[in-house]
């Protein structure tokens, strides 16, 4: 940590965090709605700012959250506490659109009259924060039936999903992804030892995955179809450190699943926070590559972690 981080760090646990001290100010104006913007990774929706809208209703009891985002990150949204979504249209996170000319693109802006938080720093408001709330995707059972368009996994074989591409090398120094020749190896590597339906999962369609034994759903599911099929067709997950993993992680609901994580930095997302999943027949095994290369990683290990899921079919509809 630098001086200067240092320095800030030690002013926000003694005078306030620039979060809280908003927060203060808004209780005594009586403030009834809080707008935040956010136009960055899903990552950081249930991790993040779950725990800061929790502490919104700590600080301001009954005032409202809303937030301003784009179209794709609609959906997540509809997991938390938000009780209104403003979608931009046509906004997209490689933009860099601040929060005025975002919500200048809407019929009104829905920061008038509220406290506008239009740039949450979730890393350095939470680190000081005391008793955060746990971060956390709130699950409807109703959206369990989102997954029946797949069809069912009834054919004997362990549906395993994949993230191939968290579409992260453009915003983040750490390229967080494994490498494709590493995913190609262990669809084939699987086909030898086993039986299995590989799922791909995510927004990016390319490179192209071309085996019997994967079924690419790439940009074919929204959000919440996507964890409807992992939560009812799945035994496991694999995927580097993004947003699919926060959101399967931190999904609260209640079924089987072996999550396999692959790490270039182990001092992000899920293991920074060191924080259990809410589910709990969840277990979780990560990977960490070696001198910062999730490529370090070898598919035998992959394939070995995910051995109690691949030898087995699910057993029956997920526990509610």
């Amino acid at each position: 940590m630098s001086l200067r981080a240092a320095l800030r760090s030690l002013a926000d646990r003694v005078a306030g965090d620039p979060f809280e001290r908003a927060l203060a100010r808004a209780a005594r104006a009586r403030v009834t709605r809080v707008v935040f913007f956010w136009n960055r990774g899903l990552g950081d929706i249930a991790l993040g700012l779950v725990p800061m809208f929790a502490r919104t209703a700590g600080r301001l009891p009954g005032a409202a959250v809303e937030v301003v985002t784009r179209a794709e990150l609609e959906e997540p949204f509809r997991l938390t506490a938000a009780t209104a979504i403003h979608v931009v249209p046509g906004l997209a996170r490689a933009d860099g659109a601040d929060a005025a000319s975002a919500c200048a693109r809407l019929p009104r802006d829905p920061r008038e009259g509220a406290l506008a938080i239009d740039r949450p720093d979730p890393t350095r408001w939470l680190a000081v924060a005391r008793d955060p709330a746990p971060p956390r995707f709130t699950w409807d059972p109703r959206h369990d039936a989102l997954a029946a368009r797949f069809g069912g996994a009834d054919d004997g074989r362990p549906w395993i999903a994949i993230h191939a591409s968290t579409e992260t090398a453009r915003h983040y120094r750490t390229v967080k992804d494994w490498p494709p020749e590493r995913w190609r190896a262990l669809f084939a590597g699987a086909a030898k030892t086993g039986d299995a339906r590989f799922v791909l999962l995510g927004h990016e369609r390319e490179p192209a995955y071309d085996a019997p034994n994967v079924l690419d759903l790439r940009g074919r599911t929204g959000f919440l179809e996507m964890l409807a099929l992992v939560r009812t067709r799945c035994t496991a997950l694999v995927a580097p450190d993004g947003g699919v993993l926060n959101a399967v992680y931190l999904l609260d609901a209640q079924f089987p699943l072996r999550v396999v994580s692959l790490w270039a930095d182990p001092g992000q997302g899920i293991l920074k926070a060191d924080t259990p999943s809410p589910n709990r027949h969840l277990s979780h095994v990560p990977l960490v590559g070696a001198l910062g290369d999730t490529g370090a990683i070898g598919v035998d290990a992959v394939l070995a972690a995910l051995s109690p899921p691949f030898a087995r079919p699910p057993a029956g509809p997920p526990n509610r």
